[in-house]
C-alpha cells in the first residue's frame, strides 16, 4: 500500500557530509555543444543521467514509460534506471552511493520526509534549471509545490498527487439516523457517537503522523518545519484527536485490534469512518468489494484544510549533469506519461489539466480533490522527521493508553524544545 511505503521515507539514513559528491557518468563534461580550435562544431557527447526509485510491478512499467523515447528528443542524453523493489532497499543503497560519490542524478521520493534532505543540502534547487530548460511549472497543481519549497526555492517536481479525506462506511451512515454528511469536526463527533454500536467504533483513530496531522490542519495548525510545533492551534488539533478516545470514547486504534493500518480496520468494518486518502478506493476493491464508501473533504475544525502531497523527482546537489537531469524530468512529466500513470497504476496526476481524466474513473473523489486544490497544505514536519514522528506517537499513545498525567500541551512543548527551529 502506497501510504505505508511513503512513510518509510522518513528513515534518516543519509550520512551526508558528502552532499557535494558527484554522480558517475559516461561523460565528464556537461554534454553541451562545443567547438574545436578551428571553429568546427564538435559532436555532442552522450551524457548518462541516472534515475533511482523504488517501484512495484505496475509502477515500474510507468517509470519505464516516463523515459521511453527520450533519446529522440534529447539525443545526447541516455537514462540509466536504478529500480529498487522496496523503499527500505532504496534508502539502504542510495545514501551509501551518494557518500561514495557515485550517487544518482535524479531520485524519486515523497515530500513527507524530504525536508531533512533539503536542509542537509542533498537536493539541488531547481528554479534556475526550470527557466533554462523551459519546463512549464504552471502545468502542475500549485498546492503540491508547497511540500517541495523551502526559503522560496523549489527542490522537487511532483509527478503524482494525493490528499487526505474522510472515509465513511455508507451502510453504517445510513443506519445512524443522521442524514447530513459532516462538514465540521463537531459533526464528526456526533456522527461517530451515532455509529458507535454493535461492537463497532464510530471512527478509527490511527496513531500515526499522517492522521494526527489531519486534525492539526483542521484546527488551523501547522508543524511549520519545526517552527510551530507547540502552537495553540496544534495543541487544539492533537487534543481533539486524543479526546476522540478519552472524552468522547468513539475511537479505535488499529493496534487495539491487531491491524497493521487503518484501512484494514475500515475494510473489516470494525470502525465506521476514518481519516483516509484516495488509496482507500483501491484497497476496498481488493479487501471488501461489496462495501460502499462515502468520500468527503476533510471537515472543518476552525479552518478548511487538508493535506496536499506528492511523490516528486529531485536532482541531487552532487549531480554533474543538472541541466540534462532537468531535461529528463521535463520529458518524464509530459502529458502522455501522466495519462499512463492514471491507466497503468491508478495514480492521480500532478498535471492539473489531466486530473479530470483520473476523476472520470473515480468520480466519488471529485469533491476531495477540488478541496485539495483550494486549501491543500504540506505536512511540513521538522528536519529530524523520523525522530520527531517516534516521539510524537510515543507521547500520544502515553496520553491515550497510560493516562499517567502527561498532557498534550506538555508533549508539544517538549517536542518544540527537542525538534524546534527558530
Amino acid at each position: 500500500m502506497r501510504k505505508k511505503a511513503v512513510m518509510l521515507l522518513c528513515s534518516l539514513l543519509l550520512v551526508l557530509t558528502a552532499a557535494g559528491c558527484g554522480s558517475k557518468s559516461d561523460s565528464g563534461d556537461s554534454g553541451k555543444s562545443a567547438s574545436d580550435s578551428v571553429g568546427t562544431p564538435a559532436k555532442q557527447e552522450t551524457v548518462e543521467v541516472t534515475m533511482a526509485y523504488w517501484a512495484n510491478a505496475s509502477e515500474q512499467k510507468n517509470f519505464e514509460f516516463m523515459v521511453d523515447g527520450l533519446e529522440k528528443e534529447y539525443p545526447n542524453i541516455k537514462v540509466k534506471m536504478q529500480m529498487y523493489p522496496t523503499s527500505d532497499e532504496f534508502w539502504k543503497a542510495v545514501p551509501s552511493a551518494i557518500a561514495a560519490g557515485v550517487g544518482p542524478d535524479i531520485i524519486a521520493m515523497s515530500d513527507e520526509g524530504n525536508y531533512e534532505y533539503i536542509k542537509k543540502g542533498v537536493l539541488a534547487p531547481l528554479d534556475d534549471l526550470i527557466g533554462t530548460t523551459g519546463f512549464e511549472k504552471d502545468r502542475i497543481t500549485a498546492s503540491l509545490y508547497k511540500g517541495w519549497t523551502d526559503d522560496n526555492k523549489l527542490y522537487g517536481i511532483p509527478y503524482d498527487s494525493s490528499t487526505s479525506m474522510l472515509a465513511i462506511n455508507k451502510a453504517m451512515f445510513e443506519k445512524s439516523g443522521i442524514t447530513k454528511h459532516p462538514e465540521t469536526m463537531e459533526e464528526v463527533v456526533e456522527l461517530a457517537k451515532a455509529m458507535s454500536k454493535d461492537g463497532v467504533k464510530g471512527i478509527i483513530g490511527s496513531i500515526d503522523p499522517f492522521h494526527i496531522t489531519q486534525y492539526v490542519h483542521a484546527f488551523g495548525g501547522d508543524w511549520g518545519f519545526g517552527k510551530t510545533i507547540n502552537s495553540k492551534e496544534n495543541i487544539a488539533g492533537v487534543q481533539f484527536f486524543v479526546d476522540l478516545f478519552l472524552k468522547n470514547q468513539v475511537a479505535i486504534a488499529p493496534i487495539e485490534v491487531g491491524a497493521p493500518w487503518d484501512g484494514e480496520v475500515f475494510s473489516q468494518e470494525k470502525g465506521a469512518m476514518s481519516t483516509a486518502g484516495p488509496w482507500y478506493v483501491g484497497h476496498l476493491k481488493e479487501a471488501n468489494p461489496n462495501m460502499e464508501m462515502i468520500a468527503l473533504p476533510m471537515p472543518k475544525g476552525t479552518v478548511e484544510a487538508q493535506s496536499a502531497y506528492s511523490h516528486g523527482l529531485s536532482i541531487l546537489a552532487g549531480s554533474k549533469h543538472k541541466e540534462e537531469a532537468m531535461q529528463v524530468i521535463k520529458y518524464a512529466l509530459r502529458d502522455e506519461a501522466q495519462l499512463n500513470a492514471i491507466e497503468a497504476v491508478g495514480y492521480s496526476p500532478a498535471v492539473s489539466s489531466l486530473l479530470p481524466k483520473y476523476l472520470e474513473k473515480n468520480p466519488e473523489l471529485k469533491p476531495v480533490f477540488d478541496n485539495m486544490e483550494k486549501v491543500g497544505m504540506p505536512f511540513a514536519y521538522p528536519e529530524q522527521t523520523k525522530a520527531f514522528h517516534a516521539d510524537l506517537l510515543k507521547g500520544v499513545e502515553e496520553i491515550i493508553f497510560k493516562k499517567d498525567g502527561l498532557t498534550v500541551e506538555q508533549l508539544l512543548n517538549d517536542l518544540q524544545s527537542k525538534y524546534g527551529e527558530n
